[in-house]
């Protein structure tokens, strides 16, 4: 039975490699190091590189499936920022639509920051740079920062922060629309202090309506952690309210309704789903029950635009299955799920529901992820499923820092989700997940590239896509829409290539 089973693994196996078409070798230069990929064209991909030598981000356009160069833009960021700034740590966004690719990053200075962006066509020819955003210390002023994303339709929400002492805080939201090239519209939102609350999780739908959460919380106590070998106290906060408001396009004034939650101990993830005519907010968050036991769930409530009618209210308890993996001790005096830290990650949208995915990484260490999908019409939590992820990327060993990202996308309606792995956990069931029986991966050499699976229905499969050797499949960010297949970056020291996985033969 052993040998048969094996047999069978190693077919597979060897079938995951055979799908792979590579391209030529190309020169590298360790100088030269990749940041992202984007996958949405039929006939071409994006590269983008973070070029050391030249002091510069520049943005490679190279055809399928030959991967040769159609067009290179240096993206001259050296003509904004100082020569000491450092790129590793730049805040940007980089995407494509309509053909079009858009950079848009942050300019830091001790007493200014402004957003710039830049729009490169299918020529590679780069616009120059337009600033749509900027903010300087004023007298009082002790923190200025901002926040950026792409929202419905591929516009830029911008929110632009002041902070006045400790705890008063003004924000300015900005929405810019990439099509007309020009800002929609500017609101100041009302003050936040400790009194009001502080706003979080802002998003626009397809007409322009503002969305955001507002918070009201204080310290209840604090509890250990290690982080780094060392001990340290975090404060734990109670929340003593959470508010969805809605700021009409054409309007000020501010609609609000209360999360249907309360006794919330903690907050993992607030995310607001914009559809047709509604609004729908998502949140992972730890509640403390009437036996002062606290549980992990899930909220998802509906409205209308206007906040005046609620469609749904439901809260789903994280399944038990997951809440035995996640009992575990990491870092903390409290071995429960609850005392763990989960950010959000991203959403990746189907026509009547969602995957959300929120993960732990601590600094350098890439730690396992959550997945759940809701039904839009019902708001109904449909699965619930870990994908296992243990890697640590020691600073300055590689050139690759990131090598524990993971690389996710929708295909036949499956969320497929790239990630290193060490070898080590190839024979482990991934819906078995156990953290101290799964090895930690610390190199890309000699490493598996696995691909985990997860369908409609709630199966989780895991494949072997390909094992690092001579050279390594370096894990990207990574972007694509509707595409039969994906790409991987692959480096060999002083040469790379690309590999393609025909998907529909996968």
């Amino acid at each position: 039975m052993f040998r048969i089973a094996t047999i069978t693994f190693l077919l597979s196996y060897c079938t995951s490699f055979s799908q792979l078409i590579y391209s030529r070798d190309f020169e590298t230069r360790k100088k030269n190091v990749p940041l992202t990929i984007i996958n949405n064209n039929k006939n071409f991909f994006y590269l983008l590189r973070y070029n050391k030598a030249a002091h510069d981000i520049t943005i490679e356009r190279r055809a399928k499936p030959s991967a040769e160069i159609i067009s290179f833009t240096p993206l001259k960021l050296d003509s904004v920022n100082a020569d000491w700034f450092d790129y590793e740590k730049l805040d940007y966004l980089f995407f494509e639509n309509n053909f079009h690719t858009y950079f848009l990053f942050e300019k830091v200075l001790n007493y200014k920051k402004t957003i710039y962006l830049k729009i490169i066509d299918t020529l590679g020819k780069a616009s120059g740079f337009i600033e749509l955003a900027s903010l300087e210390t004023e007298k009082g002023v002790t923190d200025i920062n901002f926040e950026f994303k792409r929202t419905t339709g591929n516009n830029i929400l911008i929110i632009a922060t002041q902070t006045y002492g400790s705890f008063l805080i003004k924000k300015k939201a900005i929405l810019f629309n990439i099509e007309k090239r020009k800002i929609t519209w500017q609101k100041e939102l009302p003050q936040e202090n400790d009194i009001t609350g502080y706003s979080n999780s802002f998003e626009c739908n397809s007409e322009g309506d503002l969305f955001y959460v507002l918070a009201k919380s204080h310290t209840a106590s604090f509890r250990r952690k290690y982080i780094n070998h060392s001990q340290v106290f975090v404060p734990v906060l109670f929340y003593d309210s959470l508010t969805i408001c809605s700021i009409n396009v054409n309007a000020s004034n501010i609609s609000k309704q209360n999360l249907a939650i309360n006794n919330v101990s903690g907050i993992n993830i607030i995310n607001l789903i914009p559809k047709k005519n509604s609004i729908i907010a998502t949140i992972h968050f730890s509640k403390q029950n009437t036996d002062e036991s606290i549980s992990s769930n899930f909220l998802n409530q509906k409205f209308n635009t206007d906040l005046s009618i609620e469609y749904y209210a439901i809260i789903t308890p994280l399944d038990n299955s997951i809440n035995d993996c996640l009992t575990f001790y990491d870092g903390t005096d409290n071995s429960s799920p609850c005392e763990k830290e989960y950010k959000y990650y991203g959403k990746f949208e189907m026509a009547n529901s969602c995957f959300l995915v929120s993960e732990r990484v601590e600094e350098y260490y890439y730690k396992e992820l959550v997945v759940w999908r809701i039904d839009f019409e019902t708001g109904k939590i449909l699965n619930q499923k870990i994908i296992p992820r243990k890697v640590y990327s020691f600073k300055g060993r590689t050139r690759f820092k990131n090598i524990g990202v993971t690389m996710p996308f929708i295909y036949n309606e499956k969320l497929n989700l790239a990630v290193l792995e060490s070898p080590e956990n190839v024979n482990l069931d991934p819906n078995n997940f156990s953290y101290h029986k799964f090895k930690k991966e610390t190199n890309l050499w000699k490493s598996n590239i696995i691909m985990y699976q997860l369908s409609i229905n709630g199966n989780l499969a895991k494949r072997v896509i390909y094992e690092n050797a001579n050279y390594d499949v370096v894990p990207l960010p990574y972007q694509s829409i509707n595409q039969e297949e994906m790409i991987f970056y692959l480096n060999g020291g002083t040469s790379e290539k690309f590999a393609i996985l025909q998907l529909n033969q996968f």
